[in-house]
């Protein structure tokens, strides 16, 4: 039930290939770990050291993996999972599934114990002060009853939401404690997603010109092509349950949509949902649109004021991230200008 995503189906230690120094490092203490859950040390590895007077670290209660967007973690977090189970029950959650499920936060985490050893919780972010009060819960619960963390994140954890709005609580929890209960990990590298072969296209400048240009591949495209102006999709994403919203969107060969333009969080948020999913999905449509400033302009963390509009533009960096990967970019120039010679 709680797996990882398909496009992380056959993901193992052996097919990482780390790119940088802390790739390398992120790679051995992932292995390393594993290895410690699944071969804990015993009475006599205790005696030995105590008889060698070789000071004993604490034991850490999970791994946290933590870096830039497209640097391995959630493949590496993946790894971890088919390497320690079935002789370790594991749960793969993304962090917004874990969110939505109703359970009070101590009766899910009691649940979820009831049935795996380990947590594998991928791209945990905080852009809401209820959900992080739940996520908090949740640890320290899982924690109690006896469950190791396995987590993936773009974020530090000293600089999640209470430490900057002042919750003195979860503040001492995730400056002081969190670094003591579980081993941090930071995995830094280039975006991997950048040099990936896009299947689809994104034409972006002035808009009838853009669209022009997307509305002409909509026309010669010769399998199930389905057209979307933005603001269709996002009546749709309002109006419709999303899962079959999703339904929807996959069953197409290919989705295009026209003239993304993100206008606030909120529709930051319905299309970072949508974008995330269909990345994830199995058999994802290939992605075509239009837009009058590249993915990467549409939602920047420094141009909002708000903590949780930071947060969220954060999140979306990620959300950018994968679009580049299913598209190229192709700037189209305004009607009258003249290509250079």
């Amino acid at each position: 039930m709680y797996t990882p995503p398909a496009r992380f189906a056959s993901a193992t230690f052996a097919t990482f290939h780390p790119e940088t120094p802390s790739q390398q490092q992120a790679l051995r203490a992932a292995e390393a770990f594993t290895r410690r859950l699944l071969h804990p040390p015993g009475f006599r590895d205790r005696l030995a050291a105590w008889l060698g007077r070789v000071p004993e670290s604490p034991p850490r209660h999970g791994l946290y993996l933590v870096g830039p967007v497209g640097t391995g973690k959630t493949h590496l977090l993946a790894a971890m999972y088919h390497a320690l189970h079935p002789t370790l029950p594991c749960a793969f959650l993304h962090s917004s599934r874990l969110f939505r499920l109703p359970d009070h936060p101590e009766t899910l985490a009691a649940r979820l114990a009831d049935r795996y050893r380990v947590l594998c919780l991928d791209e945990v972010e905080l852009d809401d002060p209820a959900n992080e009060a739940r996520l908090v819960l949740i640890l320290k619960t899982l924690e109690r009853l006896g469950v190791t963390l396995l987590a993936t994140s773009n974020v530090e954890p000293e600089k999640f939401l209470s430490v900057t709005l002042g919750n003195d609580r979860f503040r001492r929890f995730l400056t002081e404690e969190f670094r003591a209960r579980y081993e941090v990990i930071v995995v830094r590298g280039e975006d991997y997603r950048q040099r990936l072969g896009k299947p689809g296209r994104a034409w972006i400048g002035p808009p009838e010109e853009a669209r022009a240009r997307l509305r002409e591949a909509f026309e010669n495209d010769p399998g199930r092509a389905c057209w979307f102006s933005f603001d269709e999709l996002m009546e749709a994403a309002t109006h419709t349950e999303h899962t079959r919203l999703l339904h929807r969107l996959a069953d197409c060969d290919s989705l295009y949509l026209a003239d993304i333009a993100i206008d606030g969080t909120d529709t930051a948020l319905r299309l970072l949902r949508i974008i995330d999913d269909l990345y994830l999905h199995p058999h994802p449509p290939r992605l075509f649109f239009s837009a009058a400033t590249p993915p990467e302009a549409w939602l920047r963390a420094g141009e909002t004021h708000g903590l949780l509009e930071r947060g969220i533009a954060e999140k979306f960096a990620r959300t950018t991230s994968r679009l580049t990967a299913l598209c190229e970019i192709e700037p189209v120039p305004a009607a009258d200008e003249t290509p250079a010679s």
